[in-house]
């Protein structure tokens, strides 16, 4: 009951960019089990282009909707929520850049996706310093 609550607290324009950014997490999150990366990607930026939203909402709401999203969709990793913001941000008309880094802890392969929008990290961020970038994706 207190996530409807928190839900119906929500202005029509925040539910609808909610509502909308839930289904396309979850979409993401199956899509990068299904298909390759580079395919998924492309098919995003095509999207993006032919199905622009407005362009007067924040990058920080737009982010905020992605997170909110991810919290509620099962293993929506840090690839899953960059490629959601991204996909979002470009809709809006901003560039955004995604990252992949890699590190080696106690052992273990680690890696990380983080977010830059007109250069300055937006999702993902404060544990960046630990990766080394392998990839960025425009």
């Amino acid at each position: 009951m207190k996530l409807l609550r928190k839900f119906r607290s929500l202005n029509p324009g925040e539910r609808s960019l909610l509502l909308r950014t839930v289904l396309l997490v979850a979409f993401l999150r199956a899509a990068l089990c299904l298909l390759p990366f580079v395919r998924l990607k492309d098919y995003l930026a095509r999207r993006a282009a032919h199905h622009p939203i407005r362009q007067d909402i924040p990058v920080a709401h737009l982010v905020w909707a992605v997170r909110t999203a991810a919290a509620y969709i099962p293993r929506a990793t840090c690839l899953t929520q960059a490629l959601a913001a991204k996909y979002q941000l470009e809709r809006s008309g901003h560039c955004a850049r995604i990252h992949i880094g890699v590190a080696k802890e106690n052992g273990q392969f680690r890696a990380h996706a983080w977010l830059e929008c007109e250069g300055e990290v937006v999702l993902g961020g404060g544990v960046t310093d630990r990766y080394a970038r392998l990839l960025a994706v425009d």
